[in-house]
Order: C-alpha cells, then sequence, then structure tokens
C-alpha cells in the first residue's frame, strides 16, 4: 500500500515536471548559456526526481521543481568556473599569437554572423530599440518616451530580442562544437543517450 503511494505520487510529480519540461529548460538555459547544458541541468532533475520523490508535505511541486532545476544549473556553472580556474592553458610552440588561433576567430566570426543575422531580421522598431539601447546605452525609459509607448512594452521587447539574439550566438558555438567533435579523429562515436 505504502510502496503504490509512492509510487503515484512520483508518477504525478514526474507528469508535473514533464508538463512543465519546456519551461524548465529555459530556466536553466537563461543561467547555464547552452542548450546542451540546460537538457542536461534538467535531465538530472527529472532524474532525482524518480530515484527519490518529493515528501507529500510540498504544496507546490511544479515551483519546488523550477527551483531544483535553477540550483543546479547555478551549482553547475559554479563548478565549471572553477574547474576552469584550476587548469591553464599551456602555449603549444614558440608560434602562438596573442590574437588567438584561427580557428577562435572562424568561430567568432560565425557567431557574430549569427548575431547579426538575428537583429536585421528582426521588425523595424525593436531592431531600432535593440541598437539603441545596447550600442548607444540610450536607457529604456527615454526610447520609450521618444517612441510613445511604454517601458513595458519596450522591456518586453529588449529582452526577447536580447534572448534571441544569446540563442543565435549559443546554438553556433553548440554546432561549432558538435562539428568539432565530429572531426575529432581520437573520440569514438557513441551512442545517443535516451532523453527523459
Amino acid at each position: 500500500m505504502i510502496a503504490n503511494t509512492l509510487q503515484s505520487t512520483s508518477n504525478e510529480q514526474l507528469q508535473t515536471a514533464l508538463h512543465a519540461y519546456p519551461k524548465l529548460l529555459s530556466i536553466a538555459r537563461r543561467i547555464t548559456g547552452s542548450m546542451t547544458l540546460a537538457e542536461d541541468v534538467v535531465q538530472e532533475v527529472l532524474l532525482q526526481l524518480v530515484s527519490k520523490p518529493l515528501k507529500q508535505d510540498i504544496a507546490a511541486p511544479g515551483p519546488y521543481v523550477m527551483r531544483m532545476v535553477r540550483n543546479l544549473a547555478t551549482d553547475h556553472m559554479r563548478r565549471l568556473r572553477y574547474e576552469r580556474g584550476l587548469f591553464v592553458e599551456e602555449e603549444v610552440g614558440g608560434n602562438t599569437s596573442a590574437y588567438g588561433s584561427p580557428e577562435e576567430h572562424l568561430h567568432e566570426a560565425e557567431a557574430y554572423k549569427a548575431f547579426r543575422c538575428t537583429v536585421e531580421a528582426m521588425p523595424a522598431r525593436t531592431r531600432k530599440f535593440y541598437e539603441e539601447h545596447y550600442f548607444k546605452d540610450v536607457p529604456q525609459n527615454i526610447i520609450a518616451k521618444e517612441a510613445g509607448v511604454s517601458c513595458a512594452l519596450v522591456c518586453g521587447l529588449l529582452r526577447e530580442a536580447h534572448s534571441r539574439c544569446l540563442a543565435a550566438i549559443s546554438l553556433e558555438a553548440d554546432q561549432d562544437y558538435a562539428a568539432g567533435r565530429a572531426h575529432s579523429p581520437r573520440r569514438t562515436p557513441r551512442t545517443p543517450e535516451m532523453r527523459a
């Protein structure tokens, strides 16, 4: 009887989490800046819900699971920053340039191209607001006053536009990473993992 109650509670919590999956993924991506890392964080939270269900006294499991995703994503980024600080890349040979490698320049150019295409695809008003705010440092309230719209509208348009730009850059970086892994001769191909 107790095992059946725990199983049904676990299933309900998992269904709640799966229903909120896009939102959980969005929260994790906002913190990690990478769709791949965000999927890993959300999958880990889902696995935690399967292995150890939440206590029954939690009134709102949806917000609780969102908090779990935020905390895990934040912890992951802290750990990643810490690990990156431990290791210093060695210079290979004496011909390294202070300006970076050609591959780095290529990745930066492709990321800039993705960013530029995203900005050019924005509606004219949104692009104008975005360029004024991010390139000319014009405050949002001044942009709103000059355009004759509310500050909330300007803020919402800027947030959406900035999220699209970051997503385009992140997608480009993820594709570069995937392409680099596909061309790396030392790596062995892995079977795709199942996602929850």
